[in-house]
């Protein structure tokens, strides 16, 4: 574990910034520089050049003295990095999945001030007007060393902490060294040593976190612990879905850049049961051909994420369908979807309790105080059907599914509903063609997929049709198996959380966790 890089003690609160001016020297150039409003601003002092500038929350990391240097650690697009732009100028906004603006990368401006008092003076004020934009100063950082290629600790040393340090923001680093090893530090951590916990992982660590914080006797106030992600693993779905959201390209260095900046975002947390065990999910639950594609992948995990890519195509040519029955207490404007459903029983029940991820039970009539879910009135829900078989089931919190598949264009991660997108019983041909438009979430358009919104949903799990009764599928939430009834099983999975067959209920407590998010 790597500690704190300075002592951290009681800091001074910050003052509101006030306007400055001054002669200063950049680039071994005479200019007139001055900080107003969070905007640092500079030109020849001569007057009648270029004014050039730095918006200290969006291109600024920090600041350093040196003597009488200011040292200002910059973070600019690539294309602009060392080349300032005039006041005037405008950058182009980037969005999800590359489609404009570009990475970012560091760089430094040195402003060299008339004495050392005054670059003291300026680099206070900056740091002050820093601070009062709520930036994390305490991280604790968790790194998966085995996600995707298995690149988390390179990834985290060449692209996090160069970044890290420039902010100055202080941290604890620990790699994980096993399964369910960050929902077990999430579960212990004293978290008032920090402003934050970040993962740089996949989603299935961010997973562990988020349940770990609700097993905690404190978790009302663990779960506002704002949380982030950094993409280390194969899918990173969380890292895309918040950087697309924000009109954001996807990258380490953006990722980073939203957590330094602070800016906090609610996110829906989802309580996926059946009887009294439960867990807790941030991203989405799938059941058929996604949860096929992305559990079965496994074995082709040295090719990162085109794993999926890869065995997407093999599965769709070899297309599965399952029978069974999906139920859902719809949004408002999608009541005309599916049709009445009568006799719905609760899917609480007063069998064993395995609890979240096997290890705690946190149903409400357990001798513990951890989070018990959302409180569900179910008398008074009205609820909808739609009968298989399916292709597949996929119900999302967030828009993305990994880097490259936009599984749920509509979903908006804190507005208390779960986005959902069934592909009914169709040729593999015209699945094949519905692949390739989910880069861009188009294929919710086609016939053959019922999208929607819902409050709740229930899915009643059923067998292969064509596997002769005896094979069931795979239900996978946020990456982990939750129930498997094809039979198979590999050495290095737990028991499962639950059965496949009974009904599996999910329910949305909206803006439960606190994400870091770009804007």
């Amino acid at each position: 574990m790597a500690e704190p890089q300075a002592p951290v003690g009681d800091q001074p609160e910050p003052r509101a910034g006030k306007d400055m001016s001054g002669s200063v020297r950049i680039d071994d150039s005479a200019a007139e520089a001055t900080l107003c409003g969070g905007l640092l601003a500079w030109g020849p002092s001569s007057g009648g050049g270029e004014r050039r500038r730095l918006e200290l929350d969006s291109e600024v990391l920090g600041v350093r003295v040196d003597g009488r240097a200011l040292k200002v650690a910059t973070f600019e697009s690539g294309d602009e990095a060392g080349a300032w732009r005039s006041s005037s100028s405008r950058r182009p906004m980037a969005c999800g999945g590359g489609r404009g603006g570009g990475d970012r990368r560091k760089g430094e401006v040195v402003v060299e001030m008339e004495s050392e008092e005054a670059a003291a003076t300026w680099g206070d004020a900056m740091r002050d007007h820093l601070a009062l934009l709520g930036r994390p100063k305490r991280l604790f950082i968790i790194v998966n060393p085995y996600g995707g290629k298995r690149g988390g600790r390179r990834i985290f040393q060449a692209e996090v902490l160069p970044l890290i340090e420039a902010a100055v923001i202080l941290y604890t680093m620990q790699e994980t060294k096993h399964r369910l090893h960050a929902q077990e530090i999430a579960h212990s951590l004293d978290l008032g040593k920090y402003d934050g916990i970040v993962c740089v992982s996949g989603d299935g660590v961010l997973v562990e976190v988020v349940n770990g914080l609700l097993q905690r006797e404190d978790w009302n106030t663990a779960i506002k612990m704002p949380l982030g992600i950094i993409p280390a693993g194969t899918g990173n779905g969380m890292a895309q879905s918040l950087l697309h959201i924000a009109g954001e390209s996807f990258s380490v260095s953006n990722a980073v850049l939203a957590i330094i900046r602070g800016h906090k975002r609610a996110l829906d947390v989802t309580s996926v049961v059946q009887g009294k065990t439960r867990f807790f999910s941030v991203l989405m639950l799938t059941w058929g051909l996604a949860a096929d594609v992305d559990i079965e992948s496994e074995k082709y995990r040295w090719m990162g994420s085109a794993r999926l890519d890869f065995y997407s195509l093999i599965r769709v040519v070899k297309l599965r369908r399952y029978n069974g029955r999906v139920l859902f207490v719809p949004a408002p404007g999608y009541g005309g979807v599916g049709h009445p459903a009568k006799q719905i029983t609760s899917c609480k029940s007063d069998g064993g309790s395995t609890g979240v991820q096997g290890e705690r039970s946190n149903d409400g009539n357990d001798e513990t105080c951890a989070y018990a879910g959302p409180s569900v009135d179910e008398a008074g829900l009205e609820w909808r059907s739609l009968d298989g078989p399916f292709v597949s089931v996929w119900v999302s919190g967030v828009p993305c599914a990994s880097e490259n598949f936009m599984t749920a264009p509509e979903a908006n991660v804190g507005d208390g509903y779960l986005d959902v997108a069934i592909i009914k019983d169709c040729p593999w041909s015209t699945v094949a063609g519905l692949a390739l438009q989910m880069r861009d979430g188009s294929y919710v358009k086609s016939p053959h997929v019922e999208y929607f919104k819902v409050k709740a949903l229930r899915i009643e799990p059923g067998m292969r049709v064509g596997g002769g009764g005896s094979k069931g599928g795979i239900i996978d939430s946020d990456g982990e198996v939750i129930a498997r009834g094809d039979g198979s099983h590999t050495g290095d999975e737990l028991e499962h959380l639950m059965a496949y067959g009974p009904p599996i209920q999910l329910t949305v407590d909206q803006g439960l966790a606190t994400f870091f998010s770009p804007r």
